[in-house]
């Protein structure tokens, strides 16, 4: 009898052993689940369908870059960029991808969004066909250009150098026409235009087929102009709104996935990122070309230097285009912060 009650309480003992390990054990986990919900950053992307800001997401997510940074990737998909600005502007996403024109343009329209990282830099470039005689800027007096619009920080930019260095505005003394690059290609080929300021890719394509040359790089005319040549064209634009930490952890997620980008040498995420479609391209053997101007145009830091380059770049266009033109009379640093800056 004796014996069947100590085993009875050896039993007993047992049992409240393990009740008491389980529940340490389901607190732990609990424990552990709310501290990575609470170190989990949600990250609202608004993003073009094909544009480059997708390649940085899709190659952050196949890097697990996104999991690294503890970030919960949530991606919009719009059809353009006046789509995403309305996301922004109705708080449905967090970050976009804008001209550094729309960071202050939108605020004065009452967005609370500001430029928080440049996203690229002035890789494109004046293109004519291979055959011109058409060999330096120097020589568009008189001359037919197409640009994607008047308004175009490119075409606004290589008028303000010709007017400051050669004394001429190609507007003025000659013709500035709006065209989709697309169409720009065809132009040059039927000789109804004697040279065109395409999107960046374009200029990489057009140049990589033989048929064309680029003759000059707009960051090269910000250098001769004496301006930095990595002002940035296009910059994230975060919603004051959104948490800071996420935003911070998002470009510091960005800039590691880039540096992969550019050292993936078997180019596993640049071919999946031509699977999803991700960029279209009539002839694949010219993604190369693309590829490397992307790599180009990669910004290696953002600073109040180039805040403060990017306030005087916009006073020397105000000055050959107009505010009209140009979109803003003056550029408000205050659209522009490095507070979210990865360490």
């Amino acid at each position: 009898m004796i014996a069947g009650l100590g085993l009875a309480v050896e039993r007993s003992l047992i049992s409240t052993m393990f009740r008491k390990l389980f529940a340490a054990g389901v607190l732990s986990l609990a424990l552990t689940g709310a501290a990575f919900a609470q170190d989990t950053h949600t990250i609202q992307v608004g993003q073009q369908a094909t544009g480059t800001f997708s390649w940085i997401t899709h190659a952050m997510r196949y890097y697990g870059l996104d999991m690294k940074y503890n970030l919960n990737l949530v991606e919009e998909t719009f059809a353009s960029k006046p789509a995403t600005q309305l996301a922004i502007q109705a708080g449905e996403v967090d970050v976009v991808v804008d001209d550094f024109i729309g960071a202050v343009s939108m605020r004065e329209a009452g967005v609370p969004v500001a430029a928080i990282w440049p996203f690229s830099k002035a890789t494109g470039g004046v293109v004519v066909p291979a055959a011109s005689d058409i060999q330096t800027v120097a020589d568009l007096q008189g001359h037919s250009i197409a640009a994607s619009s008047l308004g175009d920080k490119s075409i606004l930019i290589l008028r303000a150098y010709l007017a400051s260095e050669y004394g001429f505005d190609p507007q003025e003394d000659g013709q500035v026409l709006q065209a989709a690059p697309p169409l720009m290609q065809g132009l040059l080929e039927d000789g109804e235009i004697d040279a065109a300021i395409p999107y960046w890719h374009f200029v990489a394509r057009m140049e990589g087929s033989g048929e064309f040359r680029d003759i000059q790089l707009v960051s090269e005319l910000l250098a001769e102009m004496g301006f930095r040549d990595d002002l940035p064209i296009l910059v994230v634009l975060g919603r004051d709104g959104a948490d800071p930490a996420a935003l911070t952890a998002f470009l510091a997620a960005m800039q590691e996935t880039i540096e992969m980008m550019k050292m993936d040498s078997n180019d596993g995420v640049w071919q999946s990122i031509l699977d999803h479609e991700l960029y279209s391209l009539p002839d694949p053997s010219l993604f190369p070309a693309v590829r490397d101007r992307w790599e180009a145009g990669i910004p290696d830091e953002w600073t109040q230097e180039q805040i403060d380059g990017l306030v005087e770049l916009v006073d020397a266009l105000v000055a050959v285009a107009g505010p009209d033109i140009v979109g803003v009379e003056r550029l408000d640093a205050d659209a522009f912060t490095t507070e979210y800056n990865p360490e």
